[in-house]
């Protein structure tokens, strides 16, 4: 028996894409800040950097579960 793996692609739109991109980018501004106050001893604003990115994180998290059944 051969059992078939579909993959649906749903269409979004330009707004959604545009949305996700600034996310992504948002990520990876804070997660690079995060590491180099971490690398020049800057405790505070590392902090400030990290938990930055968790929520940021956590928030895309959430509206990705939330929408996963549109």
């Amino acid at each position: 028996m051969t059992d078939d793996i579909t993959i649906e692609i749903r269409k979004r739109s330009w707004f959604e894409w545009l949305a996700w991109a600034v996310w992504l980018f948002l990520e990876i501004f804070l997660i690079q800040n995060a590491i180099s106050s971490g690398q020049e001893l800057e405790p505070r604003a590392a902090s400030i950097f990290w938990v930055s990115f968790f929520v940021l994180l956590l928030a895309g998290a959430i509206v990705w579960f939330i929408r996963r059944g549109k």
